[in-house]
């Protein structure tokens, strides 16, 4: 079979998911595609530009069916859920996604639908390129965190016990009162709450238009 770009992106997405991002190399993808070390660099010079392309498939159809009826506030905050499920849909996909600069189709539709939702917001063209990057940088955070949570063989139960004991509750009366809720259990309401802080700070600077 004749080795093809998109034989070789999606060989990689898949090895990503097996192996994550730290165990993902040239080597080990030519080996997984049963070919010789250095074939996918005819279709891709450099592992940089390998993890630039996975990031821009993870974001396909992401612009897609957003309904223009709705208000400016929920089209931005299901963009930024669009993102984050984008992002889950892979192993590592926050860090692989991070780590990069893809000015690529997908990336830039998704540039695009977003700075012009929040500019018919009222927001200048500046204020609604910085509030995307606001909106990105929550969103990546999130999942890195998600995604770490979730590669933690115990289920979390190590880190959580260490916190626990870490606090001690003269020193950290706050802290230890909300410690159940620090190990943030639940990810969806936990992201929604910071979304809605976001959208809603939006909605302030905008003058609730």
């Amino acid at each position: 079979m004749r080795l093809t770009r998109d034989h070789v992106l999606t060989a990689a997405l898949d090895l990503l998911d097996e192996v994550g991002l730290d165990g993902l190399t040239m080597r080990r993808l030519a080996t997984a595609l049963g070919v010789k070390n250095g074939a996918t660099y005819w279709h891709f010079p450099s592992k940089q530009a390998l993890l630039e392309a996975m990031a821009e498939a993870m974001l396909t159809g992401l612009t897609e069916d957003l309904d223009a009826r709705l208000p400016w506030h929920e089209r931005a905050a299901e963009m930024a859920r669009r993102l984050r499920r984008a992002l889950l849909s892979r192993r590592d996909g926050a860090r692989v996604f991070s780590g990069v600069f893809f000015p690529l189709p997908n990336a830039l539709a998704y540039g695009e639908t977003m700075v012009a939702t929040l500019r018919e917001a009222g927001l200048s063209g500046r204020d609604a390129a910085w509030t995307v990057d606001t909106l990105n940088y929550f969103v990546v955070g999130h999942v890195i965190e998600e995604q770490l949570a979730a590669s933690l063989s115990d289920g979390g139960a190590e880190a959580t016990a260490r916190l626990t004991r870490a606090l001690d509750p003269r020193t950290h009366p706050h802290l230890h009162a909300a410690a159940r809720d620090l190990t943030a259990p639940h990810p969806e309401e936990h992201f929604e709450h910071g979304l809605r802080l976001i959208v809603d700070g939006i909605r302030l600077t905008a003058g609730c238009r």
